[in-house]
């Protein structure tokens, strides 16, 4: 049986083990999830309040969540879909995403900078590109959205895309700048070993509930207790477990696969293109890269699963995978997949975050969308500077935008879920 194996962890190297949290702590601030919004935030109100006892908590070992095992695109400029901008409020609220996702990819480019992390960072555009004919008016609107709101995008033909992927399988693309390609969970691990001083990180600690308690917040642990003034739950797709948005958010399950390095026949016979990353116009379409170890990764699943993907399922799709990289890459078929695994995002109908503050010293902020990497940098930074009284134009950005929108309760809500992605799946068919 296959295992859930995350490639981009395994070839990350080893990670620092933290402990797990036990017996009664005290603290001024809790963190709730050691992700790209936990990390953000844990370093955000370190560096502010140098004094403060702050805990990081995770649920499992830290950096080997979903912020290690998406796909490395430090999303900057998001689909511009025509429900976004047909009105004056939509084209407000998507150039604030914008600007939003912008400073999540210079806030990380800094960090990088200023840490000398290692995690194959690439300035590379993204393309949105497509096989089927039918799609070609998504990313024509696409381009000619972007262009009115100022980004730097291009139509790409048939042509232009076979020598800048090698492969023909793409008939037209936008290609669009200002975000990158990366390795999730080298910068997930250079990210945690830059932290503050007084960052404790704790690992392998599922908070059980959130309590008030006197002036404060008490975490129950399943060996400890802590008791903080301040908390931010920052669990993304698990709010619901912890009795928070369970109408607002749910989780979809991703799965996907990192092939083995290229040999140089297969270089050679793709014309060793640069490094390059492929989303698809159809939610449920593949996304593929070319990474800067030359290895292809493909994601070309997306279910509504919320106890997870078993191991059975795991194969299943993996053979999916194997299917959409010998469309694309001939030479390349299921014996060439060195890695498998899943992965859960938060998700809302409105395609909006939630960024709050729920109660007197307790702090909500996740929910990104499958855009977690750049926004959830930023917005983690974000809920430190609400938790502190700070003020910033970012700041008043994301408190202008709208909550997620209610969805219905469970058991309602699954087979809604479950029909709507089936549709999405068959519109995407020919892009998989």
């Amino acid at each position: 049986m296959i295992a859930d194996c995350c490639g981009w962890s395994e070839l990350a190297g080893e990670t620092r083990k933290f402990p797990e949290l036990r017996q009664r702590q005290t603290a001024d601030l809790a963190i709730v999830g050691a992700g790209f919004t936990g990390l953000a935030a844990a370093r955000r109100y370190g560096e502010l309040k140098p004094e403060a006892r702050i805990l990081l908590i995770d649920a499992k070992r830290i950096g080997q969540g979903a912020s290690a095992r998406n796909s490395g695109f430090a999303v900057a400029n998001e689909s511009p879909g025509h429900s976004r901008l047909h009105t004056i409020e939509g084209l407000a609220s998507y150039q604030t995403m914008n600007r939003l996702d912008h400073a999540g990819v210079e806030e990380l480019r800094r960090l990088i900078a200023l840490h000398n992390i290692q995690c194959q960072w690439e300035d590379t555009g993204s393309i949105h590109a497509a096989h089927d004919p039918r799609n070609f008016d998504k990313l024509r609107h696409h381009v000619a959205a972007f262009k009115k709101l100022g980004v730097d995008a291009q139509l790409l033909e048939a042509d232009v895309l076979q020598g800048r992927l090698g492969t023909s399988f793409y008939k037209l693309g936008v290609e669009s700048r200002g975000g990158a390609l990366v390795q999730p969970a080298m910068l997930v691990k250079g990210l945690l070993e830059s932290l503050p001083p007084n960052v404790e990180c704790y690992e392998n600690t599922p908070v059980q509930s959130i309590e008030h308690a006197g002036k404060g917040w008490a975490l129950s642990l399943p060996n400890g207790l802590v008791q903080a003034t301040q908390v931010i739950v920052s669990v993304n797709a698990v709010f619901p477990r912890l009795g928070f948005k369970s109408m607002r958010v749910f989780p979809l399950a991703l799965t996907a696969s990192l092939t083995r390095p290229l040999t140089e026949q297969e270089e050679a016979e793709i014309n060793q293109p640069p490094s390059w990353g492929i989303l698809s116009p159809r939610s449920l379409g593949a996304t593929m890269r070319l990474t800067k170890d030359r290895r292809i990764l493909i994601r070309n699943t997306g279910e509504y699963r919320p106890s997870g993907i078993s191991l059975k399922m795991l194969a299943e799709r993996r053979k999916l995978h194997a299917d959409g990289l010998t469309k694309r890459f001939s030479f390349l078929n299921d014996s060439a997949i060195d890695y498998t695994w899943s992965g859960t995002i938060g998700i809302s109908r409105n395609s909006k975050p939630v960024f709050e503050e729920a109660a007197p010293g307790l702090f909500l902020c996740g929910c990104y969308n499958a855009s977690g990497v750049s926004r959830g940098t930023i917005m983690g930074r974000l809920i430190s500077d609400l938790t502190l009284g700070a003020s910033s134009s970012l700041l008043d950005d994301v408190l202008t935008l709208k909550k997620p929108n209610l969805i219905p309760p469970r058991p309602l809500f699954d087979p809604v879920a479950k029909v709507k992605l089936h549709l999405e799946r068959s519109a995407a068919l020919t892009e998989r």
